[in-house]
């Protein structure tokens, strides 16, 4: 009998993390979770990693039969465009068009996705995402080389916003509520809109940006908050900030202070998971919920 299961995997700059997960379970659980990366850049990149993914996954005697990707933001670039249209189908049809002359550049050698974040009697706000050709292909054709053909690619911050969904207990509501997320290198704000409690799911206004190792943490972090809410509008005010920081170096009540938001740390997101064995300290916890995303997000019946 076929496999069930459900491989993530999130591809960064140099290193991927691979979920392994039983999406029929109800607590979708975790079978494995495991990084690699690569030190040695003279030789390419995307092909090294994905190489040791395959090894790591026939090592470990993993079975799965869906393959789900999702890239880093260092690989793709993320935009607001307007499209006059509020059907999907229309927008599909004409939104290389709106792209190419929202960027005012070529795009033939890009290629896109969006989300409708918003939509009124003047058509949608779309937020687009792009990314090279070249790097797609690299990556798919490398996928391919050891059967491991993805059924989709997602941005990082996408999965991540999965992820909120999925675990968030719903004892409170997630409106009005802000998520930063701080990795290493990148940093995420999440603000879920449109929220179905049912089932754990409804769309997100999301953000990435850099976040550098020698930055003040606190600092870049309330700057980017105070220009996500003015990007994200007004129609649903925020009124709370949830933060996880890999490092731990955020000053919580400095970001109250300097965005008159009360800010407080997300209490589930610093937790080891139980269903992860402790020999995996070296897998990074926000890694870990972007390819723990981009496995359930192969349950999603949204057209993106």
């Amino acid at each position: 009998m076929e496999s069930k299961n459900v491989l993530g995997i999130y591809i960064s700059k140099d290193k991927a993390t691979i979920i392994c997960l039983n999406p029929n379970d109800k607590n979708s659980e975790i079978l494995d979770c495991f990084s690699v990366s690569v030190t040695d850049h003279e030789q390419p990149v995307i092909p090294a990693l994905i190489s040791q993914i395959s090894e790591s996954c026939n090592e470990r005697k993993l079975e799965f039969s869906q393959v789900a990707v999702t890239i880093g933001c260092s690989m793709f670039m993320q935009h607001n465009v307007h499209s006059e249209f509020t059907d999907q189908k229309q927008i599909s049809a004409t939104i290389r068009f709106d792209a190419e002359e929202a960027l005012a550049t070529d795009i033939s050698d890009i290629a896109l996705a969006f989300e409708i974040t918003s939509t009124d009697k003047n058509g949608s706000n779309l937020t687009v995402f792009t990314a090279k050709k070249k790097i797609l292909s690299e990556i798919l054709l490398s996928l391919q080389q050891y059967n491991l053909d993805p059924i989709t690619i997602k941005p990082d911050v996408n999965c991540l916003s999965k992820m909120i969904f999925h675990k968030n207990s719903f004892e409170q509501s997630m409106q009005g509520c802000l998520y930063g997320m701080l990795s290493d290198h990148n940093g995420y704000l999440v603000a879920p809109r449109d929220i179905d409690n049912s089932n754990k799911s409804g769309t997100s206004a999301e953000r990435t940006f850099l976040a550098g190792p020698k930055q003040n943490r606190t600092e870049l972090l309330a700057r980017e908050i105070l220009m996500t809410i003015a990007l994200f509008g007004t129609e649903e005010p925020i009124n709370s900030i949830q933060v996880f920081d890999s490092t731990g170096t955020v000053d919580f009540p400095s970001i109250t202070e300097k965005t008159g938001i009360i800010t407080k740390s997300i209490d589930w997101f610093g937790q080891p998971d139980s269903q992860i064995n402790e020999d995996e300290n070296s897998v990074n916890r926000i890694d870990f919920a972007i390819a723990y995303g981009a496995a359930l997000s192969l349950s999603d019946k949204e057209q993106t």
